[in-house]
């Protein structure tokens, strides 16, 4: 009886040690599929995306494009910005340096530039209530801009001397209302270079070129480091007053943008302009946040049904090839298909991983493709950040950004 007892009991182990296995081989394949899919929407996107080109033949002397910069503790990078804008290669536009209450030396460098013509130079002043970001300052260089046209940068940006020229070039001769160009992002440090090159996967994919130009379907989006509108079109989508409340305003107004039926056409731009994403681990874990817990407060099964995705695509394959290596190989020998076949689908869905981040590493050119052997790390902190920021945001849901705290627990607050 015992015997039989025992038998039974190892048999039942058994049965759900293989139901175990087949469930995560279930997922790993679904995982190696995925990312084999977004493999090939982002070779599409780089392949098919189209580029802001150069027409010398083009008269738009006549057309005055107002620049506008909003700038807030950017002294590190200031003065390259102004200096790169103040290097183009044609004659009439203005540059509208907006100080956003620095409590640095930014200001102060600004006033280095006022001598120059083109240069003209205001404090944005207190934010009135419900305005957060750089919404406020990028609403008050519109108010003192003459332009027919708007140019709206970040003061971490550095242009080619051909960004203004061709960029507007490309918006009068496509007949659109709004252009956004995708920057060479620029990744500062090595947990910088690690993480956003697998970020970008799925912003690249979700948001590329390809689907915002894309009639048919409604995502659209801008890069708040560089788009050029009409200022007709900005002043019938309600300018930046329109999304005065949304600390990820780009893609809130870029969103507005597509809805209400605007020509608007996102264009490869890494020839044009380079900017920066996350400067350091801190900011780069505040900008992990501003992606997440907005869409908390405005769509919370949507926001966890995405962190529960990015979780699995991301971090949960790594997690299980941990466990076939420790429990096959170091306490115990393969003894069941399932076993075989679950490592295999692990090593798939890792490989695909892997294989997807070199692809972009090597196609963005941002900086060496080695640094794909990150991806791991990379995974880990971008699940890390989504999954805490669900956790943690009933009772603390805090973003600091340019040295501003908001709160969307208690309200955003700034």
């Amino acid at each position: 009886m015992l015997y039989l007892y025992g038998k039974m009991k190892v048999d039942s182990m058994v049965e759900i040690s293989v139901f175990i296995n087949i469930l995560l081989s279930v997922i790993m394949l679904g995982s190696f599929g995925i990312w084999i899919y977004l493999f090939f929407v982002l070779r599409r996107s780089f392949d098919l995306s189209p580029k802001i080109y150069s027409d010398d033949s083009l008269d738009l002397e006549g057309e005055l494009v107002s620049v506008i910069i909003p700038a807030r503790n950017e002294e590190k990078y200031i003065q390259q910005c102004i200096q790169s804008l103040l290097d183009q290669n044609m004659k009439n536009y203005e540059l509208l340096l907006i100080d956003d209450n620095s409590t640095d030396s930014t200001l102060g460098l600004m006033e280095n530039y006022r001598q120059d013509p083109r240069v003209r130079i205001f404090k944005a002043g207190e934010k009135p209530s419900g305005w957060v970001g750089k919404n406020w300052p990028c609403y008050i260089g519109y108010q003192n801009s003459k332009g027919k046209y708007l140019l709206f940068t970040d003061a971490d940006t550095i242009h080619s001397n051909r960004s203004v020229r061709d960029s507007l070039g490309t918006l009068i001769k496509q007949k659109l209302d709004v252009l956004t160009a995708v920057p060479n992002l620029k990744y500062p440090n090595l947990i910088v270079k690690m993480v956003l090159p697998v970020l970008s996967i799925f912003m690249f994919s979700r948001y590329s070129p390809m689907r915002v130009n894309d009639p048919s379907i409604s995502i659209g989006y801008l890069f708040g480091s560089f788009f050029v509108i009409t200022r007709e079109c900005y002043e019938r989508v309600g300018t930046h007053a329109a999304v005065k409340s949304e600390i990820v305003e780009d893609g809130a107004l870029g969103k507005k943008l597509k809805e209400e039926g605007y020509k608007l056409k996102m264009f490869r731009g890494e020839n044009l302009l380079e900017a920066y994403w996350a400067r350091d681990f801190n900011t780069l874990w505040n900008s992990l946040k501003r992606l997440i817990i907005p869409l908390y407060f405005t769509d919370r099964l949507n926001s966890i049904l995405m962190t529960i995705g990015i979780f699995f695509l991301m971090t949960f394959p790594f997690l299980i090839l941990t466990y076939c290596l420790v429990a096959y190989y170091g306490f115990t020998a393969v003894t069941d298909i399932s076993d075989n076949i679950l490592i295999l689908f692990t090593i798939l869905s890792v490989l695909s991983i892997y294989a997807t981040n070199f692809y972009q590493l090597k196609k963005a050119k941002t900086h060496k493709a080695i640094y794909f052997l990150g991806t791991p790390i990379g995974c880990f902190v971008v699940s890390l950040s989504f999954v805490w920021s669900i956790l943690t945001s009933e009772r603390n849901a805090k973003i600091k950004w340019r040295d501003r705290e908001y709160n969307y627990s208690k309200g955003i607050n700034c």
